[in-house]
């Protein structure tokens, strides 16, 4: 995982509507800010929200189904994929959750 804080600034190019960049501007300058910081701004709170819901996850505090929503992901597969590009370990079942499945496991391998 990179660090947001990096010291090592890249410029790039975007392509913008004009209209679109002449109202940014303006809301720019209302807001005392550049459109610059604002871009950035926006960046940051979208990979923040995307690591909270894995590490939140990770932690065992939101579900797979909810970890999938929030990060607007197809299936399991790519939470999974996305958990190991984040170098985040896979949550621990709860205790009481982890007790009930042994429990079904222990009477299916009885009824064979």
């Amino acid at each position: 995982m990179t660090s947001l804080d990096s010291k090592m600034i890249v410029e790039t190019t975007l392509k913008l509507p004009n209209g679109l960049l002449l109202r940014a501007q303006k809301y720019a300058e209302k807001q005392g800010t550049t459109i610059t910081a604002l871009i950035r701004e926006h960046l940051v709170n979208i990979v923040e929200a995307e690591q909270d819901a894995l590490l939140f996850f990770s932690l065992g505090k939101l579900s797979k189904e909810k970890a999938i929503e929030a990060l607007g992901l197809r299936d399991y597969a790519q939470l999974l994929v996305l958990m190991g590009e984040s170098d985040l370990p896979l949550p621990k079942r709860p205790s009481d959750n982890l007790d009930q499945q042994v429990e079904i496991f222990e009477q299916l391998w009885l009824m064979r």
